[in-house]
């Protein structure tokens, strides 16, 4: 329920109260006796108490009941205005401050879900730069696992060569000593005569010999070697197949997030959208707050101009009132005059009597 506040009646009683305990009425005193009020709605309730009572010529002649009374409706009316106002003042204060609050939730909860959507926008770009990233490594390992089968074949093909060479110099070594046979049988029915020869030219063999078989020897080497390449390779292709599908298993997992962080955003993005109709809707309650304001404002307007017209409507009566008083002044004084007259008409009848 609202605050009915300091009526002018109040001041009236309490001016009066000071002035009955010999003090001068002032604002301060006044606010003392009645112990609530403020200073700026004391002042001209006071300020129009002294002026009525500086200037009681308004009230000469006319009877102290009717005058009380009429003092009692405007007071009366004056405190009923001064109700509707203040009850007008304190709803309109009510709904602006009512209309703050839900805005400034409204715009708490905007602000969060602004926040939360930048959060979530924040994460799916993270989430979209790892998935780049080990897409990125994952091409880099394809890469590498195609440079790994291109080197595989290079190597197979390399191996291959150097089975064909190692044939080959079998074959070689075959056909030198097939030549070495044929050598020592045709030699031999001259073995005496070129001996000599025969020496010089199987030291020359022996020595080829020698270094065919060391060539034969590290072509092994070289073959074991490539043999040993080849199966390293080939324990590389199988862990980067392996780290290929991680990395397959790896980016899927991530796609699947990133499609469940796209989704979390088109719904922050369509509670952004529900809020911000929201507050449209919160700004039509405003504007239909401020009507209502503005319809208050014109009833106030209308109850202070049935003040006016009250106080003119009692002004009349005052006039009427002072007219009337004149007019019993006038009644009265030509009731003295015709009583004069009927006292003298009496007494020149009694006289007139008694001299007959």
């Amino acid at each position: 329920m609202a605050r009915t506040g300091v009526t002018y009646l109040d001041i009236v009683r309490a001016a009066e109260a000071v002035k009955n305990r010999g003090e001068e009425p002032t604002v301060d005193r006044v606010r003392a006796h009645l112990g609530t009020g403020s200073k700026s709605t004391i002042a001209p309730l006071l300020k129009r108490w002294r002026a009525e009572t500086d200037n009681p010529a308004d009230s000469d002649g006319l009877p102290k009941d009717l005058i009380d009374a009429l003092r009692a409706l405007r007071e009366r009316v004056q405190q009923e205005a001064d109700q509707k106002i203040e009850q007008a003042r304190e709803q309109q204060e009510a709904a602006a401050e009512k209309w703050r609050c839900e805005l400034k939730e409204a715009r708490d909860i905007a602000a969060s879900q602004l926040k939360q959507l930048r959060d979530l926008s924040q994460k799916l770009e993270a989430s979209e730069e790892e998935n780049r990233q080990l897409k990125q490594a994952r091409d880099e390992s394809l890469a590498a696992l195609a440079k790994s089968e291109i080197q595989r074949e290079d190597g197979m093909a390399r191996i291959a060569e150097l089975k064909s060479a190692q044939q080959e110099l079998k074959r070689e070594n075959r056909d030198m000593r097939d030549h070495f046979e044929h050598f020592q049988l045709r030699t031999a029915e001259d073995r005496q005569q070129e001996r000599d020869q025969f020496r010089s030219t199987n030291e020359q063999l022996q020595g080829q010999v020698a270094r065919l078989s060391e060539q034969l020897a590290e072509t092994g080497r070289r073959l074991v070697e490539r043999e040993q390449m080849c199966e390293q390779h080939q324990a590389t292709i199988a862990e980067l197949g392996a780290e290929r599908q991680q990395l397959l298993q790896q980016v899927s997992i991530h796609s699947a997030e990133a499609e469940s962080l796209r989704q979390a955003s088109a719904d922050y993005r369509n509670q952004v959208s529900q809020k911000e109709s929201e507050i449209g809707a919160l700004g039509e309650r405003i504007s239909a707050l401020q009507s209502t304001s503005v319809a208050a404002g014109k009833e106030v307007e209308l109850l202070r101009q049935s003040l006016a017209k009250v106080e003119s409507e009692l002004g009349s009566t005052r006039e009427r009132l002072v007219s009337l008083a004149d007019e019993n002044r006038t009644i009265l004084q030509e009731k003295a005059i015709i009583q004069g007259q009927f006292k003298q008409l009496t007494h020149s009848l009694v006289e007139t009597r008694n001299e007959t």
